[in-house]
């Protein structure tokens, strides 16, 4: 679901999950991790920020831009 939503938002922006990585902050294959993991909630901070909306609507049940 968190993984399907930035990976959504990311499409939209022309941004590769690896950018959005370094933009965050964040080490290689984090955002992965969340297909099966749930991520920590500053990393799901500084993912919000760089794309530009809130960890509310990264945690939406349906997916954002859909």
């Amino acid at each position: 679901m968190i993984y399907n939503n930035v990976k959504s938002l990311c499409d939209e922006q022309g941004l590769t999950i690896m950018a959005l990585e370094q933009r965050a902050g964040l080490a290689n294959g984090t955002v992965g991790g969340w297909r099966t993991a749930k991520p920590m909630a500053e990393s799901l901070m500084k993912v919000a920020r760089v794309l530009g909306t809130t960890v509310d609507e990264l945690m939406r049940e349906e997916e954002v831009g859909v």
